[in-house]
């Protein structure tokens, strides 16, 4: 491309609805009606006529191609007028149009033009859209000068930014099996799509042609339009939306897709209304959107301000963009670039909110958890000694058993019952805490209150028979110590089973608290105030084993 290539700057360029006829005769045809202002754009004819008069003097900047944007068009005549009334034509059909080096553009060869000339004339047939028309012109490359290296650069860079948040978003839903961040990665797919089509990326990674570039961008246009209707409806704290806006946002979705959708059929019938569907479809999208951060926020919903802070950029271009093409006083604008940075700062700001609600999902999740830790624990929890109970040492003996834990000591306190019959219950059970508490638990030893006056220890390690003994003599100490009025000594009997621990053979925990209470009793036979215990090298397979009982 030459360095010095660049757009031409008509004296004048005017427009109107073709005619049947080409050449000068379309120009002066009596009744035609040329617009030479920014408005009165329209594609309900056959097609749209271009007129641009050449500035005298521009011998050194003749036009020689015209570029315009890269959607669906059935072909483009091109003629030029000398002043001598000279005429040359050439005509192009979309499939026969060529690329600019970069940007969403289509370019057509002009006629040979010369200083002589004086006028351009483009008919483009049966358009599908208006900014066909209003977004051409004529440039001294022919092949189009396209886009600088900076706005290449700067759409590379938002395609990077839409990545992002694709690739976090499968990532979050590994996580957090929420609805709306499948609709954020669909809006981020959908947004994604477009600027890579709108770029014109796209041609350079397939084989890709205009008239299938239009449909699937509009296709994912109205994705996008969906999936963000879908997303606000579900992002939302509860209790922070009405529940009939919600409904109305997913009702609206899919109408909004098969609207959008509707407009990709390729028939003649539809070309004049396409674009101006695919607009029109976007005024529900930018309302309810709208609605709904305005709702949430004035609700504190701290999800809304996310929302409307995405939004913002975006809806303001599209408000622009949509007024542009509606408006008939307006010329067409495609604001491409502005249009996508919008999208991409929503995408990127709204990621920044599922972040959020991802963080404070896991500090509700991480309170429940402890709540519910918490809960067990005091279910699991003796409530008069602090000690855990038989049912909570049950459910784990097996895991416990399995990492250690095969020394079991039943320890009963010896005349227990004279002690509630002769002082009452409340010093019994001041002797039951101060017994529990001479059966402190750490990381080798677990303490269990069984019932009344019974109490189990499970130990793992070589001494552990040891530091049961040590446990049950020094519950005398404690209980003087608790209970200095005493007229007697607290003893204890215990009855021990030190299994193996290089053992394989596993046992239940009944059969094996059955053989520590049979021990027991054996203590207190022998005149209490003492510990029976055995060694078991190994156990039969547990359905024999449980004969111990």
């Amino acid at each position: 491309m030459p360095a010095s290539a660049r757009p031409i700057v008509p004296a004048r360029a005017c427009h109107a609805d073709a005619g049947l006829q080409g050449g000068w005769a379309a120009v002066v045809a009596p009744g035609k009606r040329w617009e030479c202002d920014a408005g009165g754009w329209s594609i309900g004819g056959t097609g749209v006529d271009l007129l641009f008069r050449l500035a005298p003097g521009h011998s050194a900047d003749l036009p020689r191609s015209l570029v315009t944007q890269a959607s669906r068009f059935e072909a483009i005549t091109v003629w030029t007028f000398d002043a001598d009334g000279t005429q040359h034509s050439l005509r192009r059909r979309l499939a026969e149009a060529g690329n600019p080096v970069a940007g969403p553009f289509v370019t057509i060869p002009l006629p040979p033009v010369t200083a002589r000339t004086t006028h351009v004339l483009v008919r483009i047939e049966r358009p599908w859209s208006k900014v066909t028309a209003s977004e051409a012109w004529l440039d001294t490359d022919p092949q189009g000068t396209g886009w600088t290296i900076r706005r290449v650069a700067m759409m590379a860079m938002i395609c990077g930014l839409l990545i992002v948040p694709l690739l976090l978003n499968g990532a979050f839903y590994g996580v957090l099996r929420e609805r709306y961040v499948i609709s954020h990665m669909l809006l981020t797919a959908g947004i994604l799509t477009q600027v890579v089509i709108g770029s014109g990326f796209l041609r350079l990674i397939s084989f890709v042609t205009p008239a299938f570039e239009s449909p699937l961008s509009n296709a994912c246009f109205a994705l996008s339009g969906a999936a963000g209707l879908m997303f606000a409806a579900d992002f939302i704290e509860d209790g922070r939306l009405s529940e009939r806006l919600r409904q109305l946002l997913r009702a609206t979705a899919p109408l909004v897709l098969g609207v959008g959708l509707s407009t990709t059929v390729p028939l003649e019938a539809l070309r004049p209304w396409a674009a101006l569907v695919m607009h029109l479809d976007m005024i529900p999208v930018i309302a309810l959107i709208g609605l709904v951060a305005i709702a949430g926020c004035r609700n504190g919903s701290i999800a809304a301000w996310f929302l409307a802070a995405g939004w913002a950029p975006a809806l303001l271009v599209g408000i622009w963009k949509v007024a542009s093409y509606l408006v008939p006083s307006f010329r067409p604008l495609d604001a491409l670039i502005l249009f996508h940075l919008g999208l991409a700062a929503h995408v990127l700001i709204t990621t920044f909110g599922i972040i959020h609600g991802m963080v404070g999902l896991r500090r509700e999740r991480d309170d429940a958890t402890a709540r519910a830790i918490e809960l067990e624990s005091v279910a699991g929890r003796d409530a008069l000694t602090g000690l855990r109970n038989r049912h909570s040492i049950e459910r784990r003996f097996d895991d416990l058993f399995r990492v250690g834990f095969r020394t079991m000591a039943v320890i009963d306190l010896d005349h227990f019952k004279a002690i509630n019959d002769e002082h009452g219950h409340n010093v019994g059970d001041v002797v039951l805490k101060a017994a529990a508490q001479a059966m402190r638990e750490d990381a080798d030893t677990r303490a269990i209150r069984l019932g009344g006056e019974e109490f189990l220890l499970l130990l793992r390690g070589v001494d552990s028979a040891e530091r049961a003994e040590r446990s049950r003599r020094a519950i005398s100490t404690r209980v003087a110590t608790a209970v200095p009025g005493l007229d007697r000594v607290v003893t204890a009997s215990m009855g021990l089973v030190e299994h193996d621990t290089a053992g394989t053979l596993r046992i239940e925990f009944e059969p094996l608290y059955a053989h520590c209470d049979r021990l027991l009793y054996e203590a207190k036979r022998l005149g209490r105030n003492r510990t029976m215990r055995e060694r078991v090298t190994a156990f039969s397979p547990p359905q024999q084993s449980r004969a111990l009982g």
